[in-house]
């Protein structure tokens, strides 16, 4: 498997430019088969979604005999490499399904290409709207939101595998999960180097930040190093939270995740665009389920800067340098260690 942080900021830039035209190489004339050959369902119709963040095509699919419309999720075949991710997507979200955490159950994944030539999933549709695009309510409403998501988050927390960072495909292949990195250090500082260098090269930041920022990383090692690493969701902005008359009826799209350190959720979680304050509110609700992680203030600011050296240099490659919020997150991330 590829050697990376997050898929999202580091896939091939050829990739990353395949996915504006996803929707025009995908033949739809397949979903009818698709749904029958994997569940043995026949298609009544079907519409595209309108979600542009997505890196996969998306449709809703009415199929005889279900109320509800159904999810195909698939990619284009472009990567020679099947998305093994969407294997270990399936088997992270029965786990978390158990727990009672609501999320997206996934009924069908296919990543042989034997019968099609790209990888696709079959999942049951939320309820509710995304937060990130739906909300309306009072800052007490988005609160009350953000409390029970630190409270789910600590749910999931309590999913342990071996090893840390991305999982290892060939165990996924076996329907078993374990991370990919012997240690949580190196998969945190796996691409942190060309990440740096990329955003010097861009004049983001100076090479003397780039090595105090290689230095910080360094001195944080021993507190980074978890004995034992949790299912780490790794994405929780609201446009992956569905909710529903004031609860919160699905966390979803699970393909960041990791096995890795409590502490980058709750830490990560607020430097996505949020319509109110979440940190305050997100760990009261976790309080409310188990005790913060240990080291939990020095962790979070590190694992703050992590994620929006990320942030960056993917805001650069797609051409959203000019979103100040992502600017000023960034910039107040170097700010905690008195960089500039």
């Amino acid at each position: 498997m590829e050697d990376i942080y997050y898929a999202v900021a580091h896939r091939k830039q050829e990739e990353i430019d395949s996915f504006k035209t996803r929707y025009d190489v995908f033949d739809t004339s397949l979903i009818p088969k698709i749904f029958k050959q994997s569940l043995g369902l026949e298609v009544v119709k079907w519409s595209r979604s309108k979600s542009w963040g997505s890196s996969h095509v998306i449709y809703f699919v009415k199929v005889k005999g279900e109320k509800r419309p159904l999810v195909l999720r698939a990619n284009t075949g472009f990567s020679r490499e099947p998305e093994i991710m969407m294997l270990v997507e399936k088997i992270v979200t029965d786990q978390v399904d158990s727990l009672g955490v609501p999320t997206n159950m996934i009924r069908f994944v296919d990543v042989t290409r034997k019968n099609f030539a790209f990888d696709y999933q079959i999942q049951e549709m939320l309820q509710g709207q995304d937060l990130e695009g739906h909300f309306r309510g009072t800052r007490k409403d988005y609160d009350d939101l953000s409390f029970q998501l630190g409270s789910l988050v600590a749910k999931f927390h309590t999913v342990k595998y071996p090893g840390f960072g991305r999982f290892d495909f060939s165990y996924a292949l076996k329907g078993k999960l374990k991370g990919s990195k012997k240690n949580f250090y190196d998969y945190v500082t796996t691409c942190l180097g060309s990440d740096l260098e990329y955003l010097e090269n861009a004049k983001v930041i100076a090479s003397n930040t780039a090595d105090r920022i290689i230095d910080l990383f360094k001195e944080h090692k021993p507190i980074i190093n978890l004995k034992h690493g949790v299912l780490v969701h790794h994405d929780l902005a609201d446009h992956n939270i569905m909710f529903k008359d004031g609860r919160i009826t699905g966390i979803f799209d699970w393909e960041a995740c990791v096995v890795g350190d409590p502490v980058l959720d709750l830490a990560s979680c607020p430097t996505w665009k949020t319509h109110y304050p979440r940190e305050k509110k997100l760990l009261e609700g976790y309080e409310s389920i188990t005790d913060l992680p240990e080291e939990f203030i020095a962790k979070t600011d590190i694992y703050k800067l992590r994620t929006m050296i990320w942030k960056m240099v993917y805001a650069i490659r797609i051409k959203i340098l000019e979103d100040q919020t992502i600017r000023k997150k960034f910039y107040s991330a170097l700010s905690l260690f008195k960089l500039g």
